[in-house]
């Protein structure tokens, strides 16, 4: 993929450190006219994919229609699982409210399992090295405010 972009256009990125989604590829294509045009290229495991739509082509998206404020604002809430074992990178976890507003995780985590975002309500983050125990206050994105 990065030969073929970069012999048709240019590469601004390639690669973020987020899971899941870290094969991410932003850049620009020459078209016939002269100009260019924008190029987002998504990660090949469903879920991944459907997390980097949501994070970054849907507010790239909105952008380019005029939308200013595009950013998702995350809420907190707490969390019924754990994760003890933290990757160096930010991750979206699969989630879902429980009976007792906690938020669990909602099936198999796995990037190509995409059933742990149909069952799920949203996302919740889990910063770079850290792990998650029941009780901590964690960051969550509902999937009603990623998808409207």
């Amino acid at each position: 993929m990065k030969p073929a972009v970069a012999a048709e256009g240019r590469l601004d990125m390639w690669k973020i450190a987020m899971k899941p989604g870290k094969p991410l590829a932003f850049g620009a294509l020459r078209r016939r006219d002269g100009g260019t045009t924008h190029f987002i290229g998504l990660p090949g495991n469903p879920v991944a994919c459907f997390v980097a739509f949501l994070l970054f082509v849907r507010p790239f998206l909105l952008r380019l229609q005029g939308t200013r404020d595009v950013l998702p604002r995350p809420l907190s809430m707490r969390a019924g699982f754990s994760v003890e074992r933290p990757d160096e990178r930010l991750e979206f976890l699969r989630v879902r409210v429980d009976e007792a507003g906690n938020l669990v995780l909602s099936g198999s985590q796995g990037s190509a399992v995409m059933t742990s975002a149909v069952q799920g309500s949203g996302l919740a983050l889990r910063p770079p090295g850290q792990s998650i125990a029941p009780g901590d206050s964690v960051a969550y994105l509902p999937f009603a405010e990623l998808l409207s």
